[in-house]
């Protein structure tokens, strides 16, 4: 991840009531949520059929210095085809995060090369989730930039979702970065991030 960001206070990479993260189970769930649209089906459909780079709580913590804003990481990071060599699946691009601020849950992407790019026209990152502690679901746009921290673009507030809730997503799509002599590059994920996280 070239991408830098700037934080102080603690990281959480995973619930803390659920440390065990059941990735079949989630990507079962979310099978469900994203029937109907053929682009989240396609990205749970990678998950269900692929090996996965699952992160490691304290690893995590060395990738996010310490922050006061509530960030989780998702535990599994997505790949592009612009990223950078990852240990199981190569081109590791980014990661997941879930913020709380404000009393507003948002899910967010952190990561890619250069910064998150102003124009965002004729791309787009979703993400597809289930909330397990009251069973809705939904897929939103990640395309709300610095609206949460200058480097992580993020959704709207997640609808239905309240403090304490168990809450799985992932993340897939494509993403313009602005590299420096005004270079732009568009990040296409074929593998999308996946996390568990809290409300």
């Amino acid at each position: 991840m070239a991408a830098t960001l700037m934080l102080s206070g603690p990281v959480s990479a995973a619930p803390d009531t659920d440390p065990a993260f059941d990735t079949d189970a989630a990507v079962a769930q979310l099978r469900d949520a994203a029937e109907g649209d053929a682009a989240a089906t396609e990205a749970v459909e990678r998950l269900a059929k692929s090996p996965r780079d699952v992160v490691d709580v304290a690893d995590a913590e060395k990738v996010l210095p310490p922050t006061n804003i509530p960030v989780q990481l998702f535990q599994v990071p997505a790949y592009s085809d612009t990223g950078q060599g990852g240990p199981v699946l190569g081109q590791l691009y980014g990661t997941g995060v879930a913020t709380n601020t404000n009393n507003e849950f948002r899910f967010g992407f952190f990561g890619g090369p250069g910064q998150i790019s102003r124009n965002q026209d004729g791309v787009g990152l979703s993400v597809v989730y289930v909330n397990l502690t009251n069973g809705t679901s939904g897929i939103l746009p990640v395309n709300e930039r610095e609206r949460v921290l200058p480097t992580v673009i993020s959704s709207a507030p997640v609808p239905g979702a309240h403090h304490g809730d168990t809450i799985v997503g992932a993340i897939y799509g494509n993403l313009r970065h602005d590299l420096p002599k005004e270079q732009t590059v568009v990040s296409t994920v074929w593998w999308p991030s996946l996390g568990l996280v809290l409300g």
